[in-house]
């Protein structure tokens, strides 16, 4: 959900401000008016920096004339009827946060503006924008971008479930809500109190941030091999349930504090915590919770080749993987899961097809397959003449 911003028609602009903005305007003048030194009601004001921003010669310093125009002067522009791609630019540029909320209450505020607000907004501007509940019935992505935001208290998203069940909106698009409103459903725990619940969220955020930068680092090309293994080994942890006795404090903090989680929180922290705590829900013998865990976003290439090996995961996890056409694109996945004794017979005889013959070999001697699979892959062995 995004608005595309372009500039505005020139001949929307007085001709006294059109001379500042044409494609032939001296560099001087441009520079001028982004400097906010052409005279114009505010209104015009804010729209003529908006028109040139998208000059990269003067993009910062335009940023900087809106940052310094007094919350006062912009107030009554940002609560007026603007066009949609000024506003959404406003909300990308803007810091104060009255200002910002302005922005959300204003009716003309386009909902890929308010969607893209939603992802990142404080706890009291998630509660602003979950009581438009026009705008969010209107626009259902906003509840998954509230749903996603570690800010947003669980209360907040509560209501918006219950609003989205009692007004039949199709969620069936977002994985996480759609598991959400069945948890619900099925949820009678108190769980742990929202105070609680949002301490924990914003912990678990922080962690997700952090594992995020160490992924982009990863991609950096001049990382020394040394460099690498540790932040691949930071990322990693341990997969195995026995290895995870042997974690730090930590881990066994964070099995507690899911301890004492109702379905739906654990089904929203499986959705935006850490990759820690996902390995933890993953496991979850709630069908809802675990399933909820291994379509969390937050799972990379890596995490599903490591899981696709592991046989103590919950059968629905291990079929979800090797329905995924995606993930078995990968060959390492592929027979991960073709070893794997949970993974469903159909898909498994559909793997067997691509595989190279050392792993075909090496499944046909494998006893913890069924017999079907590992029969199988001995006769695909013999027609290729092996």
């Amino acid at each position: 959900m995004e608005l595309e911003r372009k500039p505005l028609p020139i001949d929307s602009f007085p001709p006294n401000l059109q001379t500042h903005i044409k494609d032939d305007t001296p560099p001087p003048m441009k520079m001028m008016a982004a400097q906010g030194m052409v005279p114009a009601p505010p209104a015009q004001q804010v729209q003529l920096l908006y028109q040139l921003h998208f000059d990269d010669a003067v993009a910062q310093t335009v940023r900087d004339s809106l940052q310094a125009m007094p919350p006062t002067v912009l107030a009554p522009v940002v609560q007026a009827q603007q066009p949609a791609p000024v506003l959404d630019w406003l909300a990308e540029v803007l810091e104060n946060e009255d200002l910002v909320r302005t922005l959300v209450l204003n009716e003309h505020t386009d909902d890929a503006t308010i969607y893209r607000l939603a992802a990142t907004a404080s706890a009291e501007l998630c509660e602003i924008i979950a009581n438009n509940q026009v705008r969010v019935l209107r626009a259902p992505a906003i509840i998954e971008a509230l749903y996603k935001n570690t800010n947003a208290r669980m209360a907040t998203v509560d209501k918006l479930i219950d609003l989205a069940q009692r007004n039949g909106v199709d969620l069936s698009e977002f994985a996480g809500l759609n598991n959400a409103l069945k948890g619900a459903a099925a949820d009678d725990d108190q769980g742990l109190d929202d105070e609680q619940f949002s301490k924990i969220l914003e912990m678990e955020g922080a962690k997700a941030s952090e594992e995020n930068k160490m992924l982009e680092k990863l991609e950096d090309d001049g990382l020394t091999r040394s460099e690498r293994e540790r932040l691949q080994q930071q990322l990693v942890g341990d997969d195995d349930d026995e290895a995870d006795e042997e974690q730090p404090k930590r881990t066994g903090n964070v099995r507690q504090m899911i301890s004492g989680m109702n379905i739906a929180q654990k089904i929203r922290l499986a959705t935006v915590g850490s990759r820690e705590a996902i390995k933890i829900l993953i496991r979850d013998p709630n069908k809802l919770v675990h399933m909820a865990a291994v379509q969390s976003p937050r799972l990379k290439k890596g995490d599903i080749k490591r899981l696709s090996s592991n046989k103590s995961l919950p059968d629905g996890v291990i079929q979800y993987m090797a329905k995924n056409r995606r993930w078995c694109s990968d060959y390492e996945v592929m027979v991960n899961l073709a070893m794997n004794p949970k993974t469903p017979l159909s898909e498994v005889m559909g793997f067997l097809k691509h595989l190279r013959v050392n792993d075909l070999r090496q499944l046909s001697r494998n006893r913890n397959v069924s017999h079907q699979v590992s029969r199988m892959a001995k006769k695909m062995m013999k027609r290729r003449g092996r």
